[in-house]
């Protein structure tokens, strides 16, 4: 393949990491925007990030977020590693804090992020090379010992996820320079779509004077999680964004290329799945993780049509993305169920088990929540043929 170079959004970041992963490409990926660069090892074995733009997601403050360490505990250890130049993750294995399996989901999580965070680039360009013809960059960050699985298609389900979802966001939030201002609280903030614990480490950081960049760089949670969350609070009347006085307020607008099967990729006579979501990008992706898998991908808008979308397709399964926390989203489900001997399985954002059992009370056979595995969607699904 030798040396490849480009514009990213004539491609799409989809496109360009999917078919450097189809091809089994051995090199590495650098992508520039404005000053910021990362750098991907793409290996047989799967892809490694050998440096970062920046930490979008740090160790510290994923360990804390789960609740693996304290506050107190991070401090101490970022004081030692200071001293002595030891990778946090590494102080936190030799003093037995956490299991080694801990550390290492933990720093997974933190790849995927920077990889999820490209997907928010604009104007960037790529430069692929050869392993063969590009010599071993000098600036290895400490992500560069972790490896990510060759499979890249769950990785691509959840980027399309996101990709439609700050579509939405943005037209509340189109630049991060604007400054979020918090309005009187509600009696209760109970909504089962919001993350209580977002919330509480986000909505002390309102203040009417941070814009939301700031915000998005003292949170704990990554960048699309201070996003949506703050999204949710202005759609509840909870905060609100405005501009700084100087005439940031025209929105930004950001072309995303959602990814395409390649041209020779034919849907097989196989079994036929009815993919139903709002979200075109993660339904187009979803297809293409079904297509790969030797099914058959019929894809439908899920909205007031999804009853006639369902009678005009003859599919075995359909796979139904759906809020499930709310009561149109398991009305919807008690419809179908109603409607149509199809099994169904569902897809939710939300990971509560009354959420779930409500779902499958209305007649799901599955609930799979999101971020979401490619492997456990092709396997619920076979589950569901087998009977």
């Amino acid at each position: 393949m030798g040396e490849i170079r480009g514009d990213v959004e004539v491609l799409g970041i989809s496109n360009l990491l999917q078919m450097l992963s189809m091809n089994r490409c051995d090199g590495f990926l650098t992508i520039q925007q404005e000053g910021q660069k990362k750098v991907l090892h793409f290996l047989s074995e799967g892809i490694r990030l050998v440096s970062g733009a920046r930490r979008t997601n740090p160790l510290g403050e994923i360990l804390i977020r789960t609740g693996r360490i304290t506050r107190d505990q991070l401090d101490e250890l970022l004081a030692e590693q200071r001293r002595t130049g030891i990778p946090l993750g590494e102080l936190v294995s030799t003093r037995r804090i956490l299991e080694p399996s801990v550390i290492t989901s933990a720093l997974r999580e933190q790849v995927a992020e920077e990889i999820y965070d490209l997907f928010t680039w604009t104007g960037a360009k790529f430069t692929f090379l050869e392993t063969r013809d590009a010599p071993l960059p000098a600036d290895q960050g400490p992500l560069a010992s972790v490896i990510l699985d060759a499979n890249l298609m769950s990785l691509m389900i959840e980027a399309a996820r996101r990709v439609d979802e700050l579509a939405r966001i943005q037209s509340l939030i189109p630049d991060v320079r604007l400054i979020a201002e918090r309005l009187e609280l509600p009696a209760s903030l109970d909504d089962p779509s919001l993350d209580r614990n977002s919330i509480e480490d986000i909505l002390p950081l309102v203040d009417g004077e941070r814009s939301v960049g700031h915000i998005i760089e003292e949170s704990l949670f990554p960048k699309f999680t201070v996003l949506r969350t703050l999204y949710g609070l202005a759609q509840r009347g909870v905060i609100k964004i405005r501009d700084r006085g100087d005439g940031i307020s025209s929105p930004v607008t950001v072309v995303r290329r959602p990814a395409t099967a390649p041209e020779d990729m034919v849907a097989p006579k196989g079994h036929s799945v009815l993919l139903l979501s709002e979200l075109p990008t993660f339904r187009a992706a979803l297809g293409m993780c079904l297509r790969q898998s030797g099914f058959t991908s019929i894809e439908g808008r899920l909205d007031g049509d999804s009853p006639e979308t369902i009678k005009q397709f003859s599919a075995d399964v359909i796979v139904l993305d759906v809020p499930i926390e709310t009561d149109d989203g398991l009305n919807l489900c008690a419809r179908l169920r109603g409607m149509t001997k199809i099994p169904f399985i569902v897809l939710s954002g939300n990971a509560s088990k009354q959420a779930i059992a409500n779902a499958l009370k209305s007649g799901a056979r599955y609930v799979l929540v999101k971020p979401l595995r490619e492997d456990l969607l092709i396997e619920r699904i076979s589950n569901v043929l087998k009977g």
